[in-house]
C-alpha cells in the first residue's frame, strides 16, 4: 500500500506539476513551445513527404490538444480543486521564473504541497 501512494506522489509532482504546470509556464515565459517549434521543422518538409505522412502531420496538433484536455480533466480527477490550483500556482512559478526566481522556486514548492496534499486518501 505504502509503495502504492509513493507512485501518486512520484506521478503528481513529476509529471503533473512540474511536468505540466511549471515547465509549461517556462516556456510560456520564454514565449516558445517545443511542440510548436517541431511542428514548424516538420511543416518545412511536409510537401516532402508521402501522402499519409502529411496526414499524419496535420493530425498531430490535435492530438496535442485531446492529450491536453484529458491531462487538465486527469489532474482534477486526482487532485480536485486543490491538485487544479497547485498546477495553476506551478504554470505561475515557471511564468515568472526569468524575472524573480526567488518567488518561483517559493511557488513551485508552495505548489508540490499542494499537489501532496490534494491526492491523499
Amino acid at each position: 500500500m505504502a509503495a502504492k501512494k509513493k507512485g501518486r506522489f512520484n506521478t503528481v509532482v513529476k509529471e503533473l506539476i512540474i511536468g505540466f504546470g511549471f515547465l509549461n509556464g517556462l516556456w510560456f515565459a520564454i514565449g516558445t513551445s517545443p511542440e510548436t517549434e517541431l511542428l514548424k521543422i516538420i511543416n518545412q518538409y511536409v510537401s516532402l513527404m508521402p501522402e499519409i505522412l502529411q496526414k499524419i502531420v496535420i493530425v498531430i496538433p490535435i492530438i496535442l490538444t485531446i492529450l491536453t484536455v484529458l491531462t487538465v480533466i486527469a489532474i482534477y480527477r486526482k487532485g480536485g480543486i486543490l491538485g487544479s490550483l497547485a498546477i495553476i500556482t506551478a504554470f505561475a512559478a515557471g511564468a515568472i521564473l526569468l524575472k524573480n526566481w526567488q518567488v518561483a522556486v517559493s511557488l513551485l514548492l508552495i505548489a508540490i504541497v499542494a499537489g501532496l496534499i490534494s491526492i491523499r486518501d
